[in-house]
């Protein structure tokens, strides 16, 4: 009997990793993988939430079909989405009521079961039990795991609540798994791949910052650099182009020494410079980019951290941005909230960035840019909080230093944080004016001016991909790491690449004209 399977990718967000579209998360891949492992000859058919919403009878046909049916799901950092809109807590929940129906094991995997999710900031979390509470299976470890096990082993051997103490396995997941990209709407167009480097935090026996969900992994395991690069080899063979290395705390520390209890321990530079080296060998034309990037650990390494930075910008691909984790400007809540950083260290971070990857690349962007992250209505804020962040903004202003954007959100607490035990929805109620003040400012008179600086008028961005038409207005990007949002004011249809001039800048966007006919190769 030919073992079929259905996967709902519902999309993930997490501190370290994306599923959004056009990024596609490990998840689905790792759960792939497990199941070709075991037989060669299975058959999955892989969804995107968009996709289930639009053609339902095919999914719903397929899931009935099925003798499993997996549901990724899990926004825990929820932010605005041009690619695609996550599955919703309701529609998890409606979605399970439908697969009990069916004669299919019906599996709830990612985030929303290990930790709970939300639909926006500033709000408690659903928790994974009221999520789940349709499934068969609600798995809070690792979902290949889970499924090596049941398929090996038999159901009553597979334990949903177990982590991989190992990349042993997972590692050959990648590989066999990587194949489901496939089935992506965005494959041949503008996919990004979701690489994984290390999982868990450097500060995990302190407990990390409140919010993150990172240090409740525990101590933090990594993959041998030899089979990411591996997986990066298959991934490539099989035609994505694009890449990012995010799913990690910060990324400058892969390859060090993670386990001795050092919060902000060195880069390893050897290390790094092998495994840069070799990732652009392997995809010589694709778009690689990094994620998470913690300020301290450049403020407190500065020479391993330069070189590595240096190495960054010199063998990845221009555009990239290294997403610095400042979260607040207040001493006060960076002390009660035990952040990774403070605006001193997040200053000198961002000066060395600039200085390092300020040299304008192929695609009409600086090399290396830094990105700056806030969280609103973390505990210890008061209003004099949000004139520390626009003086640590105006600060960055007034040097005329590059930041690609300033990301805002106000905090989800989440089951199991530290947060989940000193929070209180009133903070966010006392300050809601402030916030508002805040987000405009910043939406108005920072973001604008960056944008500036990083894409000035006249500057032609290359090979920029068509995403969404309203009306007479299309929204492009270009693949990468948090890519400027460009408004092109006529109806573009993709699939359609163009070099497009810079015209103005508006908050978080860019309006440009197109400079060449369009391309519709990937």
């Amino acid at each position: 009997m030919v073992l079929r399977v259905t996967i709902l990718d519902g999309y993930t967000d997490e501190p370290a990793g994306l599923g959004v579209p056009p990024y596609i998360d490990v998840y689905p891949r790792y759960a792939a993988g497990a199941i070709w492992y075991h037989d060669k000859q299975a058959v999955i058919r892989y969804f995107t939430i968009d996709e289930a919403r639009s053609k339902w009878a095919e999914f719903y046909r397929s899931a009935s079909e099925s003798q499993l049916t997996l549901i990724i799901a899990g926004v825990v950092v929820p932010g605005k989405y041009l690619g695609g809109t996550p599955i919703s807590p309701r529609e998890i929940i409606n979605v399970g009521l439908t697969l009990a129906s069916l004669p299919t094991k019906s599996i709830l995997a990612g985030p929303a079961a290990m930790f709970g999710m939300g639909i926006e900031g500033g709000s408690v979390a659903y928790h994974p039990k009221d999520l789940g509470k349709h499934y068969d299976f609600v798995v809070k470890g690792d979902i290949d795991v889970f499924l090596h096990n049941m398929l090996s082993l038999g159901e009553e051997h597979a334990n949903p609540l177990e982590r991989r103490r190992s990349y042993d396995m997972t590692d050959k997941f990648a590989v066999l798994g990587a194949k489901i990209i496939t089935q992506h709407p965005n494959y041949g167009y503008n996919l990004m791949v979701e690489l994984e480097t290390y999982r868990g935090c450097s500060r995990w026996f302190t407990g990390g910052c409140s919010f993150c969900v990172e240090p409740l992994y525990g101590k933090p395991i990594s993959r041998n650099p030899e089979n990411v690069l591996l997986e990066l080899r298959e991934l490539y063979m099989l035609g994505a182009r694009g890449f990012r290395f995010g799913r990690q705390a910060d990324f400058l520390v892969y390859g060090a020494n993670l386990e001795k209890g050092d919060e902000y321990p060195k880069p390893n530079v050897t290390f790094m410079e092998h495994f840069l080296k070799h990732a652009r060998q392997i995809a010589p034309d694709a778009i690689i980019h990094i994620d998470n990037v913690n300020p301290a650990t450049i403020a407190k390494n500065q020479e391993e951290s330069t070189k590595v930075l240096q190495m960054t910008a010199y063998y990845l691909s221009p555009g990239n941005v290294a997403a610095l984790g400042l979260e607040s400007a207040d001493e006060k809540v960076i002390r009660t909230n035990n952040l990774n950083t403070t605006p001193e260290e997040s200053l000198l971070a961002i000066e060395i960035i600039n200085r390092v990857g300020g040299e304008r690349g192929e695609n009409g962007l600086p090399r290396l840019l830094p990105g700056i992250n806030f969280v609103l209505g973390l505990p210890g804020e008061t209003k004099e909080t949000y004139y520390k962040n626009i003086e640590f903004l105006e600060m960055l202003k007034k040097k005329k230093l590059m930041v690609r954007r300033i990301n805002i959100r106000k905090v989800l607490v989440l089951p199991f944080t530290k947060l989940s035990l000193i929070w209180n929805e009133n903070i966010l109620i006392k300050h809601d004016e402030y916030a508002k003040w805040f987000t405009w400012k910043v939406r108005h008179d920072y973001d604008p001016f960056f944008l500036s600086i990083v894409a000035p008028k006249g500057t032609i961005l290359r090979n920029v991909y068509m995403e969404k038409t309203e009306d007479n207005l299309t929204y492009a990007r270009q693949m990468g790491s948090y890519p400027i949002t460009i408004e092109i004011p006529k109806k573009i249809e993709k699939p359609c690449i163009l070099d497009i001039r810079v015209l103005r800048h508006k908050g978080r966007s860019v309006i440009g004209e197109p400079v060449t006919h369009c391309s519709k190769a990937g």
